[in-house]
C-alpha cells in the first residue's frame, strides 16, 4: 500500500491524500489552499496530480470528504463525475443546497453518497470506517482505512471543545490502535492561545448580551456550533437575534439532521432580508418567502436598538453606521482573529472590538491526549505548518512526509 499526500503536508487547508494498492486508488479530500480561497483564484490551476480523478478521466475508485469546508472539498466540482464521492449526510447538504447560494459551484450533477456514524464502505482492497467527530463544520468526519493487514487512520480536521466534542472523545477511545495516524496540527504554534469551550463562549456572550447597546456580531453561519450559542446567549437575556436569509437557509436546510436547531419562525428570531445576491438567488427560487412572517424592517431595529443582536452584513451594518450613534453598539468579532490582520470592514474596527471565538480545531494539549488514547505506531504529520513539532509533542514514531513524495507502508 503506498501514500501520497498530495497537499497538505506543509499547510494548512487544501488537504488531499492519496492511497493505492495492486487494485485500486482512492483519494481523501480534494481541498483548496487557504490563499486560493482568500484571494478567490482559478481553482484549476490548484488541481493535484492525480490521474484519473479530473475530467473524463478513470482510475480513482472512491473519493471520502471529511467534511464541507472548502479547504477539504473545493476541487469537487472539477473530478470525474462518475466516481463516487463520500461524505456525511451534513456535508451533502451544504454542498448541494448551501454551497450554490455563494457563487457559480453545482454539486447536484456529482455522485455523491452519504455516509453514516459508524459506516464501514468497501472499495476494492480497502476497508474504509467513517466515524464523526467534532469540529467547527457539522458530521465531520475521521476515516479508518484497513488493507494489507495495515491500519491508517485519518483524523480529518478535529476538536474536543465542541458541543459534540462527545463524538471525538468515542471514537479516541474506542478506535483500534494503528498503525499510521495522519494527524492535523493547525494549533501547534498557537500553544499559548486560550482555550475555550463552546459553552465557554455560550456564556461570555451572555454577559455581553447584558449591555442595554445594540449588538453587532460578525461569526460564520455554517458554524452551526456558534450560532447556537449566540442563539441561547439571546434567550437568556431576552434579546432578539436578527439573521439574514442566508442563515436561515442553512437552519432550515440542516433540520434534516437535528430537529432541535434554530429557526426563522422560533422565538427570538427576526429575519432582516440583506440586499444581495444571495437573498435574490433565495427570491427566484421562492425559498425566501418561507422567512417571510418573521421579517424585520431597519426601522424596527433603530427604534428600539438595545433589544437586538444583528448578525454582521455588509448590508445591514452599512445602514446602522448610518443611523445610529457607534457609542451605543457594541462590536463582536467571533472568527479566528487572523482576519483582522487583513484590509476589509472589520479591520477598521480593530480598537472597538470585542473577541470572542474559539477554534474549530483541537488545541495541542487534547491532541497529545487523543495520541496517548489512540496509541498509533507511526504519526505522519498534515494539515500543518509545524511539521519539525510534531517529534517532541507526541509519544510515536513520526513519519515527516513532503507533499507530492510516495512513500510505501
Amino acid at each position: 500500500m503506498k501514500l501520497t499526500i498530495h497537499r497538505g503536508a506543509n499547510e494548512i487547508g487544501g488537504n488531499c491524500i492519496e492511497l493505492k494498492d495492486d487494485c485500486s486508488r482512492i483519494v481523501f479530500d480534494v481541498g483548496l489552499p487557504l490563499n486560493a480561497i482568500d484571494e478567490n483564484l482559478d481553482i484549476r490551476c490548484y488541481k493535484p496530480d492525480i490521474s484519473g480523478l479530473f475530467a473524463d478521466e478513470t482510475g480513482v475508485a472512491a473519493v471520502f470528504i471529511s467534511h464541507a469546508h472548502p479547504d477539504h472539498y473545493g476541487l469537487l466540482s472539477l473530478i470525474n463525475k462518475n466516481i463516487p464521492i463520500f461524505m456525511s449526510k451534513a456535508s451533502a447538504i451544504i454542498l448541494k443546497k448551501i454551497v450554490p447560494l455563494l457563487g457559480e459551484e453545482n454539486y447536484a450533477d456529482l455522485n455523491i453518497i452519504e455516509l453514516s456514524n459508524g459506516e464501514e464502505i468497501k472499495i476494492g482492497n480497502f476497508l474504509i470506517k467513517a466515524y464523526e467527530v467534532d469540529h467547527s463544520a457539522t458530521a465531520a468526519m475521521a476515516f479508518e482505512i484497513s488493507a494489507e493487514n495495515k491500519k491508517i487512520l485519518y483524523s480529518g480536521d478535529i476538536r474536543f471543545h465542541g458541543r459534540r466534542a462527545w463524538h471525538s472523545k468515542i471514537f479516541a477511545d474506542n478506535i483500534t490502535p494503528p498503525d499510521y495516524l495522519l494527524l492535523e496540527g493547525s494549533t501547534l504554534g498557537r500553544e499559548n492561545q486560550e482555550q475555550l469551550t463552546e459553552y465557554d463562549i455560550e456564556k461570555r456572550l451572555t454577559v455581553l448580551f447584558a449591555e442595554k447597546k445594540l449588538s453587532l456580531i460578525v461569526f460564520s453561519t455554517q458554524n452551526i456550533d456558534r450560532l447556537v450559542s449566540v442563539y441561547k446567549a439571546c434567550v437568556r437575556k431576552n434579546k432578539i437575534l436578527v439573521l439574514d436569509p442566508y442563515s436561515c437557509a442553512i437552519l432550515e436546510n440542516l433540520q434534516e439532521i437535528s430537529s432541535h436547531l434554530p429557526q426563522f419562525n422560533w422565538n427570538n428570531i427576526r429575519v432582516y432580508f440583506a440586499c444581495n445576491s444571495i437573498t435574490r438567488k433565495l427570491a427566484e427560487s421562492g425559498d425566501l418567502y418561507h422567512y417571510k412572517t418573521s421579517k424585520i424592517t431597519f426601522d424596527e431595529i433603530a427604534a428600539n436598538p438595545e433589544k437586538y443582536v444583528v448578525k454582521a452584513n455588509f448590508a445591514i451594518t452599512e445602514k446602522l453606521f448610518e443611523r445610529l450613534d457607534v457609542d451605543n453598539m457594541q462590536f463582536i468579532f467571533s472568527l479566528w482573529s487572523g482576519y483582522l490582520d487583513k484590509p476589509g470592514f472589520w479591520h477598521d474596527l480593530k480598537d472597538k472590538l470585542v473577541c470572542v471565538h474559539t477554534s474549530g480545531h483541537a488545541c495541542v494539549k487534547d491532541l497529545q491526549d487523543f495520541v496517548k488514547a489512540v496509541k498509533p505506531k507511526h504519526i505522519i504529520p498534515i494539515h500543518t505548518t509545524c511539521k519539525d513539532k510534531y517529534a517532541d509533542l507526541f509519544a510515536a514514531d513520526v513519519i515527516v512526509l513532503d507533499d507530492n513524495i510516495e512513500t510505501e507502508l
